[in-house]
């Protein structure tokens, strides 16, 4: 860590603190106004792209664009400031968050064999942590990236209270599913390696996924369960966790995984139609090309 990065770092810290000190009414318009920043002050060429985004691949007019575009921006305050008062939630969880499940994924949970989680960065996903622990008796894991510097990364652990995972312990998520723990993966993210992304059909478009979900799916022979979190009116949070996905295990391990990874990402289209507000339009999955070999082509031109 950088000497000069360790003002912030505990003028972060003091941050934190101020946030999980204030009454609920104050915080939640402490996040809005963070909110209303967030919209004023971020670099207009992401705001354009995102715009791109959303008039040539969701197809919205030029109205909806600015409001999708501006809700999606606003809420990061909100989610803020609600992630760094996870303690709090914690203390009355069904007050915060509710829950919506398919039967079958409620069976997949009390299986006892693990499983994987998929999800988006669409409405406040810090929230999973606390709320699947609350719903769940089988145990949770979210891979994430690691933060630039070692103290944030430390902070950001604490703030998320659940077992993290980088995408270089390849070991550790083996073991974890192994174990029994259900691991998040939030898939939307960008690809590194993209000679191994597997195409996929994403509002009208391919772009590339990764495969380490459906991967490790088929190797332990457990379900694919998508899972999303929305605000209702209020403050109250709903997570929602789809019908678990199988993943076949034939000889055709390529056919394999991108039938399973398709039938996630179709899932996650359908969910950004429904709440196109709640996702994070900065990411431009589009950008993610697939090499030719597998098939695909990149549309992000």
């Amino acid at each position: 860590m950088k000497i000069t990065s360790y003002p912030v770092y505990w003028a972060t810290l003091a941050f934190v603190e101020f946030c999980r000190l204030l009454p609920e009414s104050a915080a939640a318009s402490l996040g809005r106004m963070i909110g209303s920043g967030v919209w004023h002050f971020l670099p207009e060429h992401r705001k354009n792209r995102a715009r791109l985004s959303l008039r040539e691949y969701f197809g919205a007019s030029e109205e909806e664009t600015e409001r999708i575009l501006r809700a999606s921006l606003q809420r990061y305050g909100p989610m803020g400031v609600e992630g760094l008062r996870i303690p709090i939630i914690a203390k009355d969880v069904e007050k915060y968050i509710g829950y919506r499940a398919d039967p079958e994924a409620t069976k997949a949970f009390a299986s006892g064999k693990g499983g994987v989680l998929a999800t988006l960065h669409s409405g406040n996903w810090e929230l999973f942590g606390i709320g699947m622990a609350h719903y769940v008796s089988a145990p949770f894991a979210t891979l994430v990236r690691r933060q630039q510097f070692d103290a944030w990364d430390k902070l950001a652990r604490q703030i998320r209270t659940v077992r993290v995972i980088y995408p270089d312990e390849t070991r550790k998520l083996y073991k974890s599913v192994r174990d029994g723990y259900f691991v998040n993966f939030l898939m939307d993210q960008g690809i590194h390696d993209k000679k191994d992304a597997i195409p996929a059909e994403f509002l009208g478009h391919t772009t590339g996924w990764t495969p380490a979900p459906a991967t490790i799916a088929r190797f332990f022979g457990v379900p694919i369960l998508p899972m999303f979190i929305h605000q209702e009116p209020g403050q109250r949070h709903i997570i929602e966790i789809k019908a678990p996905i199988a993943v076949k295990k034939t000889a055709d391990k390529d056919a394999d995984l991108q039938e399973a990874t398709q039938a996630v990402v179709a899932v996650f289209e359908e969910h950004i139609r429904k709440y196109p507000e709640d996702w994070n339009w900065l990411y431009s999955k589009w950008r993610d090309a697939v090499p030719e070999k597998k098939g695909s082509v990149n549309t992000d031109r």
